[in-house]
């Protein structure tokens, strides 16, 4: 699950920020440009295939794409990145920050979720994809400039083979204690688990109902009324356990027993 109980399926993520060279100020620098793609320069000499990256974009006045509202100078921005990459790196999760305060429309929706192809860096330009490059898994970037702005780059793991996207449906498995439990949780967490494992087998079972199941156990706000469907959903967009989980499923197949910050889940991927 993501970093909240309620989850709607997400858009596909859409490719906006592109182009910037290197300077030496503390951030990437590069002057005002047309919207171009550039080739990859990376500093690794074997770079992976595929990378993942979180970015958070902060705008300014005069900066590509920002609109007549912008009133944020260059200078504001750049500080303004500088306090969010510190903030990310001393407790806030950069997936945190992305929806209250990145300027990129879509961020709301695919989290600042990018995946390049360092050999051929689309939408990034080469600096972006040095940048990404040049950090480890969870390393949170300084501020970079780009024609948008200045955004703020977490290197996330990198994608593993198989699906992007998958579609599961779950039935979650609150208890007190659980550091995101549901409101009201009442169940230890032994019960938990003993009514988890119930419910797998429960599911598991020739013409099992999960709707049914779903409206009798799960503990997901409005997770009885959609049957706990998440839809589609891609990788880096739930807590690291279930997403493990779900995209090891194969279609049709119902889980072990799986625990996260919020309880326990059973998972049926669909698709």
């Amino acid at each position: 699950m993501r970093d909240s109980v309620s989850i709607s399926a997400l858009c596909s993520i859409v490719a906006s920020i592109i182009g910037c060279t290197h300077a030496s100020s503390g951030a990437v620098e590069h002057p005002p440009a047309a919207p171009a793609v550039l080739a990859a320069s990376s500093s690794q000499s074997t770079p992976p295939e595929l990378i993942a990256v979180r970015v958070l974009l902060v705008a300014y006045q005069g900066a590509q794409g920002a609109g007549p509202a912008q009133q944020r100078t260059r200078p504001e921005a750049l500080e303004r990145a500088r306090m969010l990459a510190s903030m990310a790196r001393t407790g806030d999760h950069l997936a945190e920050l992305v929806p209250k305060y990145s300027d990129r429309g879509a961020a709301a929706e695919d989290m600042g979720l990018f995946k390049l192809r360092p050999s051929q860096p689309i939408p990034f330009s080469a600096a972006v994809v040095d940048a990404a490059l040049a950090l480890t898994p969870g390393q949170i970037s300084d501020a970079v400039a780009t024609p948008e702005g200045y955004v703020v780059i977490e290197r996330l793991d990198d994608p593993p083979a198989g699906p992007e996207r998958i579609a599961a449906r779950h039935i979650l498995i609150s208890y007190a204690g659980s550091p995101k439990a549901v409101a009201g949780a009442t169940r230890s967490e032994s019960e938990a688990r003993a009514l988890a494992e119930q419910v797998v087998t429960q599911a598991r079972q020739p013409g099992a109902d999960w709707k049914a199941l779903a409206a009798k156990y799960t503990d997901e706000p409005g997770g009885k009324e959609r049957a706990g469907d998440l839809g589609k959903f891609g990788r880096h967009q739930m807590v690291p356990a279930f997403e493990k989980a779900a995209f090891a499923l194969p279609v049709g197949q119902i889980s072990d027993v799986v625990q996260s910050p919020f309880g326990f889940h059973v998972i049926q991927r669909y698709e």
